[in-house]
């Protein structure tokens, strides 16, 4: 009996067994397959926030991609940086998406707001939409008033025209004592003298007096390049210049005339980016300053065909009141209880101005003035530096740090039929260019550079002017003109 209860109870546990192992497999089954679930899940979870996050950061490289194009922009020297028209949105497209980048400039501080954003694919499915990035930054843009000087000419009064047999004449008791280049015929009477080098003359040199000459045989030029015969008082001309006996002296004496190239104003480039000008208008406006021009049309698409003088009344630079025209690109300004005026930058007026107040005014700064007309200075003294007894001064005046260009097209008018600018019985330290003549009447002097078809020189004056390496960034010839420099980025967000 004890061995048949053992045999049953042992085969009651067998068929418990087999009831219990069912349960525990179905049991692990479903823990390994929730497993396996959750990890494919996570992986695949990981591998879209892995591409998603790739997108994000090609996204965020191409919106900076997007900014170094708008800077690229800014800095290219041919491009005024502080043209408010020069960074309209622009889309780009790169390996993996695109950028799109614009550009505000505050015209009353200078400062640009660039803007990129961009776009690469969104890797989670066909249908969604891209991955974007926005970046933003602040640039400040300084404006460029100066640069070194890159044509030697403006150290020289230079007349360009020829054809005549005086195609520069000299007369009354002037002495050149600064660099002279004539591009035709030089003719030297009265009393005239040249006691200063290098003289430069591609054509002949008539001196129809005997007190005429250059240098003296105590005292000669540096140099004398006559390209042509020499003619002395009532002596046959000599080919070339045989010195003494052309009562010419000069250490170096030849007829190899050096190859410099007369500057050329650009009227065009400066009549679109004047600053003051026709297409930069006032943003701090004092008094009544001038009207740049009266046609040019919409900033937005400027015209440089409405460059055509048309603004008729003359303006006066210097009148009983003040004025101010300020720009973060330059200034037109007049202070008349000091008497100063001051010019930064290139300002362009489609007119004419004038100087005519009497006494003596002064002028601050590094800057260009282009007219399309013409220029009168009367009756009056403007100069960099004044002494006590309002006298144009030597003395004190750098032209590498505060040196006035004036810059004139026109002729007739206001001023003789020949003439772009007249000085009469008035003094002006700075430098002049003029397509057609400079003439200085009476007693009228200009201390420094003067560059024209001609020069007529005063009665009884002495030209000499410190040489000038650094210039306004407006001054005719410059190549490679830097209008405004681009600070490095600021304030960046996105």
């Amino acid at each position: 009996m004890a061995a048949a209860r053992i045999l049953s109870l042992a085969r009651r546990l067998r068929r418990c067994e087999r009831g219990f192992v069912l349960p525990l497999t179905l049991g692990i089954s479903t823990v390994l397959a929730i497993v396996g679930t959750t990890a494919i899940s996570y992986t695949t979870s990981g591998a879209r926030t892995a591409s998603r996050s790739t997108a994000d950061q090609k996204a965020y490289a191409l919106a900076e991609a997007g900014v170094n194009d708008a800077l690229a922009v800014l800095a290219l020297p041919s491009n005024n940086a502080l043209d408010p028209y020069l960074l309209p949105a622009q889309t780009v497209a790169y390996d993996g998406g695109t950028a799109t980048y614009a550009g505000a400039l505050d015209q009353s501080s200078g400062t640009w707001t660039i803007t990129a954003t961009g776009l690469s694919r969104n890797p989670t499915g066909p249908n969604t939409s891209p991955v974007r990035r926005t970046l933003g930054v602040n640039v400040g843009v300084d404006p460029s008033y100066s640069q070194p000087l890159n044509n030697m000419a403006w150290n020289y009064i230079w007349a360009k025209a020829t054809g005549s047999a005086c195609d520069m004449m000299i007369g009354q008791s002037v002495n050149v004592a600064t660099p002279l280049y004539v591009e035709g015929n030089l003719c030297l009477q009265n009393t005239a003298t040249i006691s200063s080098g290098p003289l430069v003359v591609k054509g002949s040199l008539t001196m129809s007096q005997k007190a005429n000459g250059v240098g003296q045989p105590s005292a000669p030029v540096n140099e004398a390049h006559i390209g042509g015969a020499c003619q002395y008082w009532n002596k046959a001309a000599d080919y070339p210049c045989k010195g003494n006996p052309d009562n010419v002296y000069a250490r170096t004496l030849d007829e190899n005339v050096p190859a410099l190239t007369p500057p050329a104003a650009d009227w065009t480039k400066w009549y679109l980016n004047g600053d003051p000008g026709p297409y930069y208008p006032c943003i701090e406006k004092s008094g009544t300053p001038p009207a740049f021009d009266n046609d040019q049309g919409n900033a937005s698409t400027r015209d440089a065909t409405k460059r055509n003088n048309s603004v008729l009344t003359v303006f006066d630079l210097t009148p009983g009141l003040s004025y101010a025209c300020k720009n973060p690109g330059g200034e037109l300004s007049w202070n008349a209880s000091s008497r100063i005026l001051t010019v930064k930058g290139t300002v362009y007026i489609d007119g004419s101005v004038v100087i005519d107040n009497g006494g003596t005014d002064t002028y601050d700064g590094q800057g260009s003035l282009y007219v399309s007309g013409t220029v009168l200075i009367k009756n009056t003294k403007l100069c960099a530096v004044a002494d006590g007894s309002g006298n144009c001064s030597m003395a004190g005046w750098d032209p590498n740090s505060r040196l006035l260009v004036l810059v004139a097209d026109g002729k007739g008018g206001q001023v003789p039929a020949n003439d772009s600018i007249q000085l009469v019985s008035a003094v002006f330290q700075g430098a002049l260019y003029a397509t057609n003549a400079i003439e200085n009447d009476t007693t009228s002097n200009v201390i420094g550079p003067m560059i024209a078809s001609t020069v007529i020189l005063g009665q009884s004056v002495t030209t000499s002017f410190p040489a000038i390496r650094i210039v306004p960034t407006g001054m005719p010839a410059l190549q490679n003109t830097i209008y405004a420099q681009p600070r490095p980025p600021t304030g960046y967000t996105g």
